[in-house]
């Protein structure tokens, strides 16, 4: 540091660093928001200094206070250059994130790994601006304040090298702000050890290089064979002397290397990566508020009426500074439990299922290991059970996915999230695992919480009569598996009569769009006679009717279509002949016939014709088939 400026701890004391984790207040002057120098206290050989006012607020200090102090602190420092002070001013009053300089510094950031230099040649590698800027930036994503946050991280690192080198740990400049006396120590001892070894293999090379010339000078002047060997004995042993004092000085530096360098960069590259990681959170809030997206009024009322949203014409063009800050965060610490996670959520998101998947498991692996717990981890470990099982299920991996399924139901406690998924899980092992026993489980779990007719305790209906009429249907296929009609035939009218609850309100949704329809119909014609307001403002509101009304009707034929009913109905057929009610099977069949399609009315015919024969003759016939 040239003598033109002031390094930062010539400018900020230690003491007033410490404070800003203390109820002592820093004073700031309220126009400049520079932050006083502190006044000395009146003494015997001072008796003219001006005395600490004792009227200043006490107590813990505000997320406000506190940032104002940091920031003074920082004002102070940079009030000597009068350009930084200028730039530094002008981002301040913007207090807005621009989506163009603000991503232009982040990529520059991280694509100049090693920030040797700034702009202006004065600070290479600053730990007292770096804390400052990292604290302030802290305390304005607490405050939910974005855009200054980043401008602070952004300057933080400037100040800060990615990448350290031995000989930066060793001389760097860092050492005169090693205010918290943490590194210095070490890393003198590491400097000390490591030049020890440089002069011990200095002075190796020098041994051999002696023996080398002596015993040349000692051939060219002819000397006796027996007195060349005797020196070369002596030159030998100096020699292997200085080489074990050089091995012994690099073993030595190697173990001074694991004590001092080697922790201090494992420490430092762990800091960064939760540095860059928070610096990556603020990125990702800024870059979702900055998205924009082109909106239209849908006015025709086909899919009902109000703003969409047509595309995000930004989406596949940006440049995405938070991919790129997780990117180096994992480069810095590549097991940070937090950054693997979301660069899990963004394979994810961008539908890169198998790489998600690995770093969805990495993730689980760092969990089990370290054993972290809290509401946040927990939370994230059934994410990341959920995430792995819905993923390897969508890439065939129908067993690892069933795995993964179960972890999540072990540790997940009782919720609405469990209740939801446990249905799903029904269904995915009923389908795809076809492990109808443990399906059962997960749809009991469900119905317990969901379902009137198998748990009468509950107050009221939940409406998922689709949804229930499926879980019945899957938990009487393992009634028919065990061969126990009774209880199958029971789960069959259960879904039996689910169905008949969607049907009827789909016949009732029907008659009344009928004559809504109709309705609409005669106001038409009296429109041929008149034009009145009145019947005008009818026509209209009729038709919003309408629309209503056909989008219940769709809803309500999507969730009959849902309900397997032709099974259903076949396979109580084959119980009702099981116990010779062949009128009631007979019954069945019709039902088959009247809203199967083509294949299983045709399977239904070839039932029904036998049931009339064994009605007309007596004679028992089986099924042609047990189910369709």
């Amino acid at each position: 540091m040239g003598g033109l400026y002031l390094n930062p701890l010539q400018v900020i004391s230690v003491e007033e660093i410490q404070n800003l984790d203390t109820e002592i207040r820093i004073p700031i002057d309220e126009d400049s928001g520079i932050a006083f120098r502190k006044e000395p206290k009146p003494s015997p050989g001072n008796p003219d200094a001006v005395p600490e006012t004792s009227g200043e607020e006490t107590g813990p200090k505000s997320l406000e206070v506190k940032t104002k102090e940091v920031e003074g602190l920082l004002k102070r420092y940079y009030s000597q250059f009068i350009e930084e002070k200028r730039i530094w001013e002008d981002r301040e009053r913007g207090n807005i994130y621009n989506s163009r300089s603000d991503q232009n510094d982040v990529r520059l950031l991280l694509w100049k790994n090693t920030h040797r230099l700034t702009e202006t040649y004065i600070v290479r590698d600053s730990p007292v601006l770096y804390d400052l800027h990292i604290r302030a930036a802290k305390l304005y994503a607490e405050q939910g304040k974005s855009a200054p946050a980043l401008r602070h991280y952004l300057a933080a690192f400037k100040y800060h090298p990615l990448d350290l080198s031995e000989e930066m740990y060793m001389n760097g400049e860092w050492q005169k702000e090693d205010y918290k006396n943490l590194f210095l120590g070490p890393a003198n001892t590491h400097r000390d050890t490591f030049q020890k070894m440089n002069d011990a293999y200095a002075d190796w090379e020098r041994a051999k290089n002696n023996q080398h010339t002596k015993l040349s000078e000692l051939a060219r002047k002819n000397r006796p064979l027996s007195e060349i060997r005797t020196v070369e004995n002596n030159l030998v042993l100096e020699t292997k002397a200085k080489e074990k004092v050089y091995l012994d000085a690099k073993k030595a530096y190697e173990e001074s290397k694991k004590q001092t360098f080697d922790i201090y960069l494992d420490n430092k590259r762990k800091s960064d990566s939760i540095a860059l990681y928070d610096m990556a959170s603020v990125v990702k809030k800024l870059e979702d508020d900055n998205k924009e997206r082109l909106k239209i009024i849908n006015k025709l009322g086909t899919a009902g009426k109000g703003i969409y949203v047509l595309f995000d014409y930004k989406r596949n063009v940006d440049f995405f500074a938070y991919e790129l800050l997780l990117e180096r965060a994992h480069s810095q610490w590549p097991e940070n439990p937090f950054v693997i996670f979301d660069i899990a959520e963004q394979y994810r998101q961008d539908s890169q299922k198998e790489r998600a998947i690995d770093f969805y498991e990495k993730y689980l692996n760092l969990m089990k290991e370290s054993k972290i717990s809290g509401a946040d981890a927990d939370e994230k470990l059934r994410t990341t059970y959920l995430r792995l099982a819905s993923l390897n299920a969508d890439i065939k991996r129908k067993v690892i996915a069933s795995q993964y399924y179960e972890s999540y139901f072990k540790i997940a406690e009782d919720s609405k999230e469990k209740t939801r998924v446990s249905y799903e899980m029904g269904l995915f092992f009923a389908n795809h695992i076809g492990d109808l026993k443990k399906a059962s489980e997960f749809f009991i779990y469900w119905l317990n919480r969901n379902s009137k007719d198998w748990n009468p305790s509950l107050t009221e209906s939940m409406g998922l009569e689709e949804l229930e009429a499926l879980a019945f249907f899957h938990l009487s296929r393992l009634d028919k598996l065990n061969r126990r009609p009774d209880a199958e035939r029971g789960k069959l009218n259960l879904a039996y009569n689910q169905w008949k609850k969607i049907d009827s309100d789909l016949l009732d949704a029907e008659k009344l769009l009928l004559d809504l329809k109709s309705q609409k119909q005669k106001i038409k014609k009296d429109l041929l006679v008149t034009t009145e307001d009145e019947a005008l403002s009818k026509y209209r509101l009729l038709d919003l009717k309408i629309e209503d009304a056909e989008g219940k009707v769709r809803i309500l034929k999507t969730k009959s279509d849902k309900v397997p009913f032709l099974k259903i109905m076949y396979r109580l057929a084959v119980l009702a002949e099981g116990n010779r009610d062949f009128v009631r099977a007979n019954e069945y069949y019709d039902k088959v016939i009247q809203y199967g399609g083509e294949v299983e009315i045709q399977a239904a015919l070839k039932e029904k014709k036998r049931v009339e024969r064994i009605l007309a003759t007596g004679n028992i016939y089986p099924p042609f088939n047990e189910s369709i």
